[in-house]
């Protein structure tokens, strides 16, 4: 098990409701998933937020941002807080 040195609080927009157990799936390939939850946003729309753990040496926040970008049902991301642990 990889040591984990950086907590990262993200929003992920969802496309649609439907989709957030297939996001939540794709941020468990990426990272570990400490926690989520799913929260209603404006104009109707999901918003998925949750703290990923990682290890620093797997890449930038660019790197993840970008990967978690392409996870089918993500509309946009937002990191809110970047923190070493």
């Amino acid at each position: 098990m990889a040591e984990y040195n950086v907590a990262a609080d993200i929003k992920i927009f969802l496309e649609d409701a439907s989709k957030a157990d297939m996001v939540k799936k794709g941020l468990e390939k990426l990272a570990m998933v400490r926690a989520s939850a799913i929260e209603d946003g404006p104009f109707g729309i999901k918003i998925l937020r949750a703290t990923l753990l990682l290890n620093d040496e797997q890449g930038g926040m660019d790197a993840l941002e970008h990967k978690i970008s392409k996870i089918e049902g993500v509309s946009q991301i937002e990191v809110e807080n970047v923190t070493r642990v």
